[in-house]
């Protein structure tokens, strides 16, 4: 009576109980029932969280099951428990390096180089972790102690050039690729780093022989076919890749191979083929989510938008932390026109999987599109740091870079797309543009010519023709090019820009108008459109169509600042700035959160002379709202011109600079500002920007006048006042000004 309740007690112990479910685990799984040796497993762990043998299993399982987000942390939690098994540390350290957790990567090898210099697989696992911490010297060093160990080691000189080649020694690398497949010629290893630097080169051909050599040997090596694919992908030879995607399918029996190529059929436009696939996968709950995703995507392309958002909202309210269908909602929601919301579904997808690419794209593309440089340049950065290759995001970064007076960032980006994606015309136009920005027209002509071999029906392409006509004063040839983009699209904003813009230089108005009004019946709410037209309908005297326009620019997009300002200019040209005030305070009152017509008024309050009502209403309108880059430069330029606040001022300026990173006006401000502050030497450059773009500005040469004065280059100072009272010698400020240049004049 007193041994049974004993051997209950025993049977229910922690140990014992950890120990049975750890032995269930290892049946199933000699079953290939890891759903069920899954729970058994961790059923184990939850018993004892340092139960080391139960979580490496429980890795291994998920890993098989290919669930590798679940398998990754417990690999590095099973090397916590278990500090003495070397293999499981290994695998922690690959996983931490995959996981960009470099630091804790480089300390793990560390510690199982410390406890024996001769494990090369720790000592190479090391030199990676230095290597991308920006330490290539120290990589390089273990790398070569390790070849000393073992100097015919094919993985130890692969692993070198890899090192060699983030380092940007390119002849040391290929030298030392070459070299492990001398030593080693049956490495497919050896062979497919060899192919990612060729690839990586530019050298497509010969990356592609050294995968086929792969090949040769093993048809149905799975990492060589899926290479293969990706190159023939990326070398706008989609026919050849399916061989390549159906054997990695096959082969390997991925659910993540199956998606490259149901991917692959919708890039092709076979979507029958795209749909089968992926309604087998959406039958497995492993895979059902990713499917449905897909499967969603398929009816917003064909149209069905309402079956999409519906079979997409599903399966967020059953898995609200997907970030891949958050980011597709995103993608639907700014394409709808919903920025507030696919911004809200991006930041929530960044939320949910901070390493996911996609996410941070579509943030940026949101950011992008609200016209939000300095946030859509940092989105875009990010992606790039998860994926190097993203030419889109090369290409975008450049674009933003051209905008925010960054031609050298602009270069760098579209030659990394370039070589990214050397056959994708996006990346060609970037690259030409941006040559042109940094006045290499030379080069530009030589990118160019390529371009129109390989897209000569490009409306893009013949439309960046037209412009480098013009760099060159070839002015017959870049009409030609514009009517001939016309002639692809006629709906290519850069080539109506540029033709309107020719017609302007004649002096002839009613032609540019009247493109200009058959393209805005096309696209009536084209905002970069409207600011064109109202700017040709201004100068032709044509002021109602001119207001008319910059109406329905800012109602179709309320960031459009340039348009709030060009119509201030247009009521304080015809005096009308009563009617207007109430105006844009009556949309004020019925939309309080729209930054537009706040910033309207405050900006006609200031064209009355109102200034300290502008001040007041600046100022609850930064205390209420946060985008508002207008407000922030205006309030600031006040408390400049007032010496008050100058703390809060330069905080507004630096504000708005950031949201409006290549405007003039801003530039002038946190110059001002500076100079208010007695900072001088940090005002003088942005001055000198926003001279720049505005060399003829009389505020602009007068404040920087006053800061050349400030810094003791009297001469700079003389020619800067000079010139501005020449343009305005009535201009506020003209007393203070002759008594400086009086004053530098005597020096």
């Amino acid at each position: 009576m007193i041994v049974l309740p004993l051997v209950a007690v025993a049977c229910r112990s922690p140990q014992v109980q950890k120990q049975r479910h750890l032995e269930r685990g290892n049946q199933y799984v000699a079953e290939h029932r890891d759903d069920f040796a899954v729970i058994e497993y961790a059923t184990a762990v939850r018993i004892d969280p340092k139960f080391g043998e139960a979580r490496l299993r429980l890795a291994e399982t998920y890993e098989h099951m290919n669930n590798f987000r679940a398998a990754f942390p417990e690999y590095v939690r099973a090397a916590d428990a278990l500090p003495d098994n070397r293999d499981a540390q290994i695998k922690a350290i690959q996983i931490l390096l995959v996981a960009r957790r470099f630091d804790d990567a480089k300390a793990r090898a560390a510690v199982l180089v410390s406890k024996n210099p001769k494990d090369l697989d720790a000592i190479l696992l090391h030199a990676n972790a230095l290597a991308s911490l920006k330490d290539p010297e120290g990589a390089i060093a273990e790398i070569e102690d390790a070849l000393k160990i073992d100097p015919d080691n094919s993985r130890a000189l692969v692993n070198l050039g890899a090192v060699q080649t983030s380092g940007g020694d390119s002849a040391k690398a290929e030298d030392s690729f070459k070299k492990a497949i001398a030593l080693d010629p049956n490495s497919a290893n050896a062979h497919l780093a060899y192919a990612n630097f060729l690839w990586s080169a530019g050298r497509q051909p010969e990356a592609e022989n050294q995968i086929k050599r792969v090949l040769a040997d093993d048809p149905r090596h799975v990492l060589s076919n899926r290479m293969l694919g990706a190159l023939y992908l990326a070398s706008n030879r989609a026919a050849e890749a399916e061989q390549p995607l159906k054997v990695v399918a096959e082969a390997s029996g991925a659910p993540a191979a199956k998606f490259q190529l149901a991917q692959y059929y919708l890039t092709i436009k076979r979507g029958n083929e795209a749909t089968a696939l992926l309604t087998q996968l959406a039958a497995d709950p492993a895979s059902a989510a990713d499917a449905e995703t897909m499967l969603a995507s398929i009816d917003y392309a064909a149209g069905r938008h309402s079956e999409a958002h519906a079979r997409l909202d599903k399966l967020i309210a059953r898995s609200p932390k997907d970030a891949r269908a958050l980011s597709l909602k995103a993608r639907w929601l700014a394409a709808e026109g919903d920025l507030d919301g696919a911004l809200e579904r991006a930041n929530a997808a960044i939320a949910a999987d901070a390493q996911s690419a996609e996410a941070h794209f579509v943030a940026a593309m949101v950011h992008d599109v609200r016209r939000e440089p300095n946030e859509a340049i940092q989105s875009y950065t990010e992606v790039l740091r998860l994926n190097p290759r993203a030419s889109a995001a090369q290409i975008r970064l450049s674009r933003l870079s051209l905008m925010t007076g960054n031609s050298n960032a602009a270069l760098q980006y579209a030659q990394a797309a370039k070589q990214s994606a050397p056959s994708s015309e996006a990346a060609g136009v970037a690259l030409v543009g941006s040559l042109m920005a940094s006045g290499d027209l030379a080069r530009a002509d030589s990118e160019l010519a390529t371009l129109l071999r390989e897209h000569a029906n490009s409306a893009d392409v013949q439309a960046l023709n037209g412009a480098l006509q013009l760099r060159h004063n070839n002015r017959a040839a870049a009409a030609a090019a514009y009517e001939r983009a016309l002639q692809f699209d006629p709906g290519n904003v850069e080539a109506i820009s540029g033709v309107v813009g020719l017609d302007v230089r004649d002096k002839n108005y009613p032609s540019a108008i009247r493109r200009l009004d058959a393209a805005l019946l096309k696209q009536p709410n084209q905002v970069d459109l409207l600011g064109l037209a109202a700017q040709v309908y201004t100068q032709a005297g044509q002021n109602d169509k001119a207001e008319d326009a910059l109406r329905r620019a800012v109602t179709a997009n309320p960031r459009f600042s340039n348009g709030y300002a060009m119509l201030a200019a247009l009521y304080l040209k015809e005096q009308r700035l009563d009617e207007a005030r109430r105006e844009f305070e009556a949309m004020a009152k019925r939309d309080p959160r729209a930054a537009g017509p706040r910033t309207m008024v405050g900006m006609i309050m200031e064209a009355q002379g109102k200034r300290d009502d502008a001040k007041r209403w600046y100022e609850a309108t930064v205390a209420e709202m946060n985008n508002v880059p207008v407000v922030a430069n205006n309030l600031a330029y006040i408390y400049a011109e007032q010496g008050v606040n100058l703390d809060v001022a330069l905080q507004l300026a630096k504000t708005a600079k950031q949201q409006m990173p290549d405007n003039p006006d801003v530039d002038d401000t946190l110059g001002w500002v500076y100079y208010k502050k007695d900072l001088a030497t940090l005002g003088v450059r942005s001055l000198e920007d926003s001279l720049a773009k505005k060399p003829n500005d009389a505020v602009v040469l007068y404040h920087l006048g006053l800061t050349y004065a400030k810094l003791g280059d009297n001469d700079k100072a003389r020619t800067a006042l000079t010139q501005a009272l020449s343009v305005n010698p009535q201009l506020d400020g003209a007393e203070t000004a002759r008594r400086t240049l009086a004053a530098v004049s005597q020096r």
